[in-house]
């Protein structure tokens, strides 16, 4: 996904204010120690480098209230902290499963730590945010969140069980990733439509909005691990080929081996998770048309999205959550 500087700009203009200080508050977390504060410093800086697309979904969507007062926006900020927090403390736990040795291009800090000082902090980074959705004392907001992690674990645990499973089907993908990446991208807008007071179905349509752009952004991620070829990091900061190696299947190879999977002539290594050349995976997902099916997916999940913004008159702010979903492909 590439944000333009022209819409960069746009979004800076609505939501500046509230993403420094959203940023200064990701900088000055205190777990009252400075041995743990300079280890958590080391895994926030992730966010600084990544594109913080979950939490200034969450600042935009709160600047549509009609009624936005002091105390209104500060939970609003609050919130995308929080946002930040889980996606930091997921990405934290999945290097450790994934066995990772980098994200977004530093050595990752189980690699640096181990295992066991990664799982801890993961742990920290997860309550850190629940304290700061606490600070709202919003119940809705809270119980979504509760929820919402319990979704993560799911999708990381689904996504275990059905390591070089060649018979999984588009279906099971997409129920994985449901729970593993969309959900908190509902979480997000969900979240900042409720703090900014709007109405029942305005939330449930801006959810709505999230889950769509979250199934979007994670089945384009996945084809980009097999057309980026001339890079070693993807755009979500993993190497290249790092899931397929590690006998997790994505869309456009499961495409590849739904109808008859003895026709893949990659099945053999999927399966029995011998070392796959993902050059030539990727090469083969192409020539045979499952990037383009993959991706007429993607695109019918961004259309979606698209679709869920219809129900709001057009302003600044839609039309800058109209090209950022368009931004997804």
């Amino acid at each position: 996904m590439v944000i333009s500087t022209s819409l960069t700009n746009r979004i800076n203009n609505v939501i500046k204010a509230d993403l420094d200080l959203m940023k200064q508050q990701l900088i000055d977390l205190d777990f009252e120690d400075d041995y743990i504060n300079d280890l958590a410093k080391e895994v926030t800086s992730t966010s600084k480098q990544g594109k913080l697309l979950r939490s200034m979904l969450t600042l935009l969507i709160g600047q549509m209230s009609k009624e936005m007062d002091e105390n209104i926006n500060i939970n609003i900020v609050k919130v995308s902290v929080a946002i930040e927090l889980l996606h930091t403390a997921s990405l934290v736990h999945d290097d450790i499963v994934d066995n990772a040795t980098q994200r977004r291009g530093k050595e990752s800090f189980n690699y640096v730590y181990g295992n066991d000082m990664a799982v801890m902090m993961g742990d920290m980074i997860f309550a850190k945010a629940g304290m700061f959705v606490f600070d709202t004392s919003n119940v809705e907001v809270m119980n979504k969140f509760g929820s919402t992690i319990v979704d993560l674990s799911m999708g990381q645990l689904l996504e275990m069980k059905s390591r070089n499973n060649i018979k999984q089907s588009k279906e099971n993908y997409l129920y994985r990733i449901r729970k593993k990446t969309a959900s908190l991208f509902e979480t997000a807008t969900w979240s900042g439509s409720v703090l900014a007071n709007m109405d029942k179905e305005e939330n449930d349509k801006l959810g709505q909005f999230g889950m769509n752009l979250g199934l979007a952004f994670q089945i384009f991620d996945d084809i980009r691990d097999f057309t980026d070829l001339n890079n070693k990091i993807n755009k979500s900061g993993k190497n290249i080929g790092i899931d397929i190696n590690n006998g997790i299947l994505t869309l456009p190879v499961i495409l590849s081996l739904e109808n008859n999977f003895e026709a893949n002539p990659f099945y053999k290594p999927i399966k029995f998770n011998d070392e796959i050349n993902v050059k030539d995976l990727g090469l083969y997902l192409i020539q045979e048309g499952f990037i383009q099916q993959a991706k007429s997916i993607g695109n019918t999940y961004i259309e979606k999205a698209i679709n869920n913004l219809q129900y709001f008159k057009s302003n600044e702010i839609t039309n800058i959550l109209f090209e950022i979903a368009n931004s997804i492909k």
